[in-house]
């Protein structure tokens, strides 16, 4: 049987603590240098990461609650088959719109790339660099969270299919240990997604130094 877990609901904790807020590097009012406009262009990329998280968060919650819920339906005799698959829908549906909002996010990062890009730095070497390593971070976060959302649809899926059948004697355990890989690299997306979002602030912060 599926071991008992928390560390969905741990990751939600996580995942909140670096989050950004819009005008903790807010640039000066009256600068137009490109230093200005790449964090004017950041702010716009971390209000868009906000609502972002604000949906992980939700999904995290609602995976980390229906996990409990496996836990005690099955081990009931017999288990409460109804109400697992219940659960397992709504889950499909809230992964759903974790996905629409990444591909939200992929937009946002494909246009700080694309603004910054044109930027003509000149002889300002150290902030093109950071420029381009900040472009380069926002695109691993994006592809983390990503892969993420994608390993627990995985997870979602394997559990739908272990619980297809009516009768739990027929259940494929090859689909619930599939599950609990899924669950484990979606876990290991998540905290890389993390780390990366701590180097963004710091090479915000950086930037913001410039001014």
């Amino acid at each position: 049987m599926m071991e008992r877990s928390r560390v969905i609901l741990l990751l939600l904790l996580m995942t909140g603590c670096t989050l950004f807020f819009a005008g903790c590097t807010s640039p000066r009012m009256g600068n137009t240098d490109n230093t200005t406009q790449i964090l004017q262009d950041y702010n716009v990329w971390a209000d868009q990461q906000r609502a972002y998280n604000d949906q992980v968060s939700s999904a995290l919650t609602r995976l980390g609650n229906d996990l409990d819920t496996y836990n005690h339906g099955i081990a009931r005799d017999p288990p409460d088959i109804g109400l697992l698959r219940e659960n397992v829908e709504a889950d499909r549906q809230i992964l759903d719109a974790w996905g629409t909002s990444s591909k939200a996010l992929g937009s946002a990062t494909d246009t700080f790339t694309t603004d910054t890009a044109s930027f003509d730095f000149g002889s300002d070497g150290e902030t093109r660099r950071l420029s381009g390593l900040l472009a380069q971070e926002m695109k691993i976060y994006t592809i983390d969270m990503s892969n993420a959302q994608q390993h627990f649809v995985d997870y979602n899926r394997d559990i739908s299919g272990y619980l297809t059948q009516d009768d739990p004697d027929y259940w494929d355990d090859s689909l619930r240990m599939a599950a609990l890989d899924a669950k484990a690299k979606a876990i290991s997306s998540i905290e890389d997604g993390d780390t990366v979002l701590s180097n963004i602030t710091a090479t915000a912060h950086l930037l913001q130094e410039r001014q």
